[in-house]
């Protein structure tokens, strides 16, 4: 049978998103691994399976999945891709949705320009100044950058994340300054390193990178995390827009003091229609 899908694309993610509303179809994680081929099938970084939902007061059901077809936690850019498409195809018929997800349920909001609202949980943080080792301080003498004796822990659910408040993120040599970070074995391998200036009391810019791995220029949950400490600290209002990736994630944050949650609204853009044999 050939199947329909529509290939997403929402901050700096692509998603293949497949209507199991409107079209029944039994896929397994052998169909998944041979679609997320970048040369021989669709190419993806993830998945995403629309159904109908178990609860009748939900509207539809969502499952994520990574590469090699194994069931993944959801991202707030996963429900942007799928709630426009949803939208887009009148799935359903209106603009405010409810959407059942992995140990959730969600409230979500189609706008007229195509962004979607996310209502999410405020991630609980916790932050402390950790004391760097001397060695790890001491730089060459002429070393384009400057560290302070002590980093800004941030510890969320994604684990450990150093903070670095620069006055422009372009500026920062992170070449040189990850090699000087990966030589002292002061943080973990697989730790978040961020560097976050305060642009405006409305803008927030972030780059992100992780120790062995490289740029994080896609969405991560840690943006949430990040945007809500500089909101405690003072330093951003309690509604703010993020920028991420040298411009290819971008989003705005609203969080009222004290609320339990927060608004995250980001773009998702429709690349294409198709059809895959199944």
């Amino acid at each position: 049978m050939l199947l329909r899908f529509s290939k997403m694309h929402g901050l700096g993610i692509d998603l293949m998103v497949i209507d199991l509303i409107s079209q029944y179809a039994y896929i397994q994680p052998q169909h998944m691994r041979a679609w997320s081929d970048r040369r021989c099938g669709v190419g993806f970084a993830r998945l995403a399976l629309i159904e109908v939902p178990q609860d009748p007061d939900v509207d539809f059901s969502c499952r994520i999945f990574d590469g090699d077809g194994v069931e993944v936690d959801w991202l707030a850019s996963d429900l942007c891709c799928v709630a426009r498409l949803v939208a887009d195809k009148r799935l359903i018929s209106k603009a405010q949705m409810r959407v059942e997800v992995r140990q959730a349920v969600l409230d979500v909001q189609v706008h007229a320009d195509g962004s979607v609202t996310v209502a999410l949980e405020k991630p609980e943080l916790l932050t402390e100044p950790t004391v760097l080792a001397q060695a790890f301080i001491e730089q060459p003498r002429h070393a384009p950058w400057r560290l302070d004796s002590c980093f800004t822990m941030l510890t969320d659910n994604s684990g450990s994340h150093a903070l670095l408040r620069v006055v422009d993120v372009m500026q920062v040599p992170m070449a040189e300054l990850l090699e000087h970070l990966e030589a002292h074995a002061c943080l973990p391998l697989g730790s978040v390193i961020s560097l976050l200036q305060v642009q405006s009391r409305q803008t927030l810019i972030v780059q992100m990178w992780q120790l062995g791995a490289g740029v994080i220029d896609s969405f991560s949950p840690d943006l949430c995390a990040l945007a809500v400490l500089a909101m405690q600290q003072g330093w951003l209002d309690r509604q703010a827009q993020i920028e991420c990736g040298n411009g290819t994630v971008s989003a705005h944050l609203e969080w009222l003091e004290n609320a339990p949650q927060m608004y995250f609204t980001g773009s998702a853009t429709r690349i294409y229609e198709g059809q895959i044999r199944l």
